[in-house]
């Protein structure tokens, strides 16, 4: 793991790699030869603060906190690239949508805050609605963001490109019924909750 930086002891979690490995998604894991063909792959690599090989490096190094606070997790496209490509047979779009599961779970890192923000304004209204978004996401982070993106949103309203009334969808219901299921999907295949 040369490739590595050198990060303090007390920032490495024994315990993270068992975790990961002991859900179908993460189960491979442990058989990366760490070739790169998952990096040289992915489309978005180059946007990435760590790429998909080094994520897994990471996560076998038992990085917890660096790999769930990474923008990486988030970046990616979910194209199957890597997957198709891996010589270990490693799912790792699948990997990563576990570890954003993990990090909306149990971290509370920005990127984490607004993913289930968002999904949270999506079930409520059926679309986006930015208002209500930005409010939530305010709310959990520091106000004094909402202050200082008040001046867009003020500019956004008068150009009637922002609605302060949230407008639903028709099929809101089936929207929230989506969301129940894929709740119900990612607990019953790896218990943890989205």
């Amino acid at each position: 793991m040369a490739a590595l930086e050198l990060t303090r002891r007390e920032e490495f979690d024994p315990a993270f790699l068992s975790l990961v490995a002991s859900f179908p998604e993460g189960a491979k894991i442990r058989h990366c030869v760490q070739c790169g063909t998952c990096t040289g792959s992915c489309p978005v690599s180059y946007q990435m603060q760590h790429t998909p090989r080094k994520i897994i490096e990471m996560v076998r190094a038992g990085m917890r906190r660096a790999v769930l606070t990474s923008d990486s997790i988030w970046y990616c496209a979910s194209c199957y690239s890597c997957s198709v490509r891996c010589p270990q047979g490693i799912n790792l779009p699948e990997v990563m949508y576990l570890l954003r599961s993990i990090a909306t779970a149990t971290a509370r890192d920005r990127s984490a805050i607004f993913y289930h923000c968002f999904s949270e304004t999506v079930r409520r209204y059926g679309r986006l609605h930015e208002p209500a978004l930005m409010l939530r996401y305010q709310l959990r982070t520091g106000l004094l963001g909402l202050f200082k993106n008040l001046p867009i949103g003020v500019q956004m309203l008068a150009k009637g490109k922002l609605h302060l009334l949230g407008r639903r969808i028709g099929g809101c219901q089936e929207v929230e019924t989506l969301f129940r299921l894929a709740e119900d999907e990612r607990r019953g295949s790896t218990g943890v909750p989205i």
